[in-house]
C-alpha cells in the first residue's frame, strides 16, 4: 500500500497491487472513489502503480509512510529535475533545504531556488538563489554553506539571508575556477579561486592554496574533513592526496599511488580514506599514515564500485549506491547491513545520512526530480 496526500488540499490517494490488479483509491471531500484495472502480469500491474505514483507526485501529492520498515521509503516529494551533477541538499535539524532548478527566464538568465521542506514533505519556503547551479550544500553549525557555480555563499535559515563569501575575502589567484565545501562537527572548509578556508563559528581563516589539474576538460578536485574536524583530505592532482591540518594548513602527509582521479573521498574511522574513482566508480581505501592500499572485508564484489557514496556523521555506516541500488555497510563489524532499491532515479542521485527525531534515514535527491527519505 502506498499512501499519498496533497498537503495543500488534504486529498488522499491510496495505491496497492492485488495479484495482477492495480487498485487506486482516491479520497476527496470525504468521498471515496475506487478504480481497478487488471493487467496481463503482476509486473505490468506494478509498473502501472509506479507510473500512477509518479504522476501524482508531479501533481503535488507527497508519499508519506510513517510505518516504513527498514529499507522502505518514508517520504517522496517531487522537487523537479536538476542539472547534471547539481543535486545539492542539506539537512538542518528536522528540515531540509533542497536545490530546485527553476529554468530559464526571458533573456536567457537562470532562476534557481532553495526549497525548505519539513519532515512531512511540506514546502515551508521557496527562496530565490543569488546565483544558479547549486553544486554542493553542507550544514555548518547553524548555517548552510552553498557552492553556487563555484562561488561560496553562506545561508542563514533563521533569516533566509545569503552572504557572498567571495566579497569578504581577498584572493591571490583568481584564475582557478573550481570549488568545494565540506563540514564535520564545528569545522567547515571551503575553496574557491585557488584558496582554501576554514569556517569555525563566524570566523573564516585562510588554510592553504591549491591548483587543480585538468584532465579531459574536467578539473580534479574533491575534499573531505575527518569526523573530528582536525584533518582535511585534498585531492586536486591525479594519483595524489594531501592530508592537511585544519588549524594551520600544515601538510601532514602526501599520499601517492596509481589510483587515478577521485570525484569523492571520505575519512573512515580507522584513519584511512575511501576514494571513488571518477570514471569507473572503483573504490580505493588508503591508509592515511602509510599510504598503503587497504582491502577491508566489505570492499569486495558488489561493494567494490559505486556511483555515489556517503558516510554517517559518527563514521559508523557507509552508503554505497550503484544506479538505483543502495547498500548500507556497518563499518564497525564490516558487514553488509542492508540492501534496497531507490525510486525515481534516471542515472544518478546524491545521498546523505540524516537523523530525525532519533531515527536514522538515508536522504536521497534524484535526477528524476524527487527528494526521498528511506528508513535505515
Amino acid at each position: 500500500m502506498k499512501n499519498l496526500i496533497n498537503l495543500s488540499g488534504g486529498d488522499r490517494l491510496n495505491l496497492r497491487i492485488e495479484g495482477q490488479i492495480s487498485i487506486s483509491e482516491s479520497i476527496k471531500n470525504g468521498k471515496t472513489r475506487q478504480m481497478q484495472k487488471e493487467f496481463a502480469s503482476i509486473d505490468e500491474a506494478q509498473k502501472a502503480c509506479v507510473k500512477k505514483e509518479w504522476e501524482s507526485l508531479k501533481k503535488g501529492y507527497v508519499l508519506q509512510n510513517a510505518d516504513a520498515k527498514v529499507g522502505e521509503a518514508n517520504l517522496h516529494v517531487y522537487i523537479g529535475g536538476g542539472y547534471t551533477g547539481a543535486l545539492a541538499f542539506a539537512g538542518a535539524k528536522s528540515e531540509f533545504f533542497v536545490y530546485k532548478c527553476g529554468g530559464y527566464k526571458e533573456g536567457g538568465a537562470l532562476d534557481d531556488f532553495l526549497i525548505r521542506l519539513d519532515a512531512s514533505g511540506a514546502v515551508k519556503q521557496q527562496t530565490l538563489l543569488p546565483k544558479p547551479l547549486a553544486w554542493h550544500a553542507e550544514r555548518a553549525g547553524e548555517i548552510l554553506l552553498l557552492d553556487l557555480d563555484h562561488f561560496i555563499f553562506k545561508f542563514d535559515p533563521a533569516t533566509s539571508e545569503f552572504s557572498d563569501l567571495s566579497k569578504d575575502i581577498s584572493f591571490k589567484n583568481s584564475k582557478e575556477f573550481t570549488s568545494f565545501v565540506c563540514a564535520a562537527k564545528d569545522t567547515a572548509a571551503f575553496a574557491m579561486f585557488g584558496q582554501i578556508f576554514t569556517l569555525r563559528g563566524s570566523e573564516i581563516s585562510p588554510l592553504s592554496e591549491y591548483k587543480s589539474e585538468i584532465k579531459s576538460y574536467t578539473p580534479t578536485l574533491c575534499a573531505a574533513i575527518s569526523d573530528d574536524g582536525a584533518r582535511l583530505a585534498l585531492h586536486c592532482k591525479q594519483n595524489e592526496i594531501k592530508i592537511l591540518n585544519t588549524l594551520n594548513g600544515e601538510a601532514l602527509n602526501e599520499i601517492g599511488g596509481d589510483f587515478g582521479i577521485f570525484d569523492k573521498i571520505c575519512f573512515l574511522a580507522d584513519g584511512s580514506v575511501l576514494g571513488k574513482e571518477r570514471y569507473a566508480g572503483k573504490l580505493v581505501c588508503i591508509d592515511v599514515a602509510s599510504g598503503e592500499w587497504l582491502n577491508p572485508a566489505w570492499l569486495r564484489a558488489e561493494c567494490a564500485e559505486a556511483d555515489e557514496l556517503c558516510i554517517s556523521a559518527d563514521v559508523s555506516r557507509l552508503a554505497l549506491i550503484n544506479y538505483d541500488k543502495a547498500r548500507i555497510i556497518d563499518l564497525k563489524s564490516g558487514n553488509l547491513q542492508l540492501s534496497f532499491e531507490l525510486s525515481h532515479v534516471v542515472k544518478r542521485c546524491e545521498a546523505k545520512f540524516e537523523r530525525i527525531n532519533g531515527e536514522d534515514f538515508l536522504a536521497v535527491r534524484t535526477d528524476y526530480g524527487c527528494f526521498s527519505l528511506y528508513r535505515v
